[in-house]
């Protein structure tokens, strides 16, 4: 019997959670290679039922992003409070902290908009305005909960990670 985390699909044990995720996406950040981190969270997101996720709302998929954060070593915050509003994910290593807005759309037609709209709140609210020695990088984060109707099939998937420059 092989003793890697990584030949056990159907183990779930945080071991093999924090085996299967922590160098990708600590590579991915420190890269800024936000299309690989979408990958890793959509994987995420795939370990959820459908009967879980479907109803989701903003609050659960970023709590979603805060436990995984947590597991693979980071320290994370949520509704962060600065004097202009609140972020909505804040999580740091040693060079960096890492500032994300959620977007959650129930169509895939507005990923765009929406997209535009993370990255605006983040320059408006000024949440890389911080008082600290690390690299602030601020991601604009939209994911889609679309439920089937109207002849769409149903899609959960986080569309895009971009930084708000």
């Amino acid at each position: 019997m092989p003793n890697s985390y990584s030949k056990k699909i159907t183990n779930k044990s945080v071991a093999s959670f924090s085996y299967s995720y922590e160098s990708s996406i600590a590579k991915s950040l420190r890269e800024r290679d936000y299309a690989t981190l979408k990958i890793d969270f959509n994987k995420i997101l795939n370990e959820f039922s459908y009967e879980s996720i479907h109803s989701f709302k903003e609050y659960a998929f970023r709590d979603i992003y805060k436990v995984i954060l947590q597991i693979i070593g980071y320290n994370t915050y949520t509704e962060y409070q600065t004097s202009m509003g609140r972020s909505d994910l804040c999580f740091e290593d040693d060079q960096h902290l890492y500032i994300c807005e959620f977007k959650v759309i129930g169509r895939s037609d507005s990923v765009k908009n929406k997209l535009e709209e993370a990255k605006q709140q983040i320059k408006e609210k000024r949440y890389c305005l911080r008082l600290t020695d690390k690299e602030v990088i601020a991601l604009a984060v939209v994911i889609i909960n679309e439920n089937k109707k109207d002849g769409h099939a149903p899609m959960r998937e986080v569309a895009a990670i971009e930084e708000a420059l």
